[in-house]
């Protein structure tokens, strides 16, 4: 025995069950998303994998990223946690790395305070610097430190008792109170 099946008699079947599931969604009422009471009096925001361009007069002069960060609501400051920094010169070419434990962005400025194990490469003469803390400052055009630091260069290692300052170029660049030669750590570092 055959079965045929007219689709004149399926057509409205199929709208009335369309038509049934169209009403039955309409009268749910959906809740609004309710943001915890501990959520709302919170003053900050955390962002993973943070990532800042800085322009001097509309020319990119640096990049900053961070791991993790907090943007804070009533500041223009935000706290960066594993900052990695390049910075670039008018040409766009590579003109310093800069990494530390932390930093402050202040973003409307676009300053960079660098905090813990700080370490600064400037690629144009192979230097690395070493210090605590770090300020770069492209309103000045101006990278220094007021802390402690240790200049690498062509396999010397010099201390600097009150730190360094430098244009963002690096052609100008004085240490501070250097001491000479210190012994190299073991490894070549």
């Amino acid at each position: 025995m055959q079965v045929q099946t007219s689709t004149r008699a399926l057509v409205p079947c199929l709208a009335a069950v369309a038509v049934a599931a169209v009403a039955a969604g309409c009268a749910e009422e959906s809740a609004a998303p309710v943001v915890q009471e501990a959520m709302a009096d919170v003053d900050h925001i955390v962002m993973e994998q943070m990532e800042t361009v800085i322009t001097l007069e509309g020319v990119r002069n640096g990049v900053v990223i961070s791991d993790s960060s907090y943007v804070y609501e009533d500041s223009s400051t935000a706290q960066l946690f594993g900052v990695q920094m390049t910075q670039y010169n008018e040409q766009g070419l590579e003109t310093a790395r800069l990494t530390s434990e932390r930093g402050w962005l202040n973003e409307r400025t676009d300053e960079l305070t660098a905090v813990g194990t700080v370490v600064l490469i400037i690629p144009a003469d192979g230097r690395r610097i070493e210090t605590p803390e770090l300020h770069y400052d492209p309103v000045r055009a101006e990278i220094s430190s007021d802390s402690s630091t240790i200049q690498v260069l062509g396999g010397a290692r010099t201390r600097a008792t009150c730190g360094f300052r430098a244009d963002l170029d690096f052609a100008n660049f004085d240490l501070c109170g250097p001491v000479g030669d210190i012994p190299s750590r073991p490894g070549g570092g």
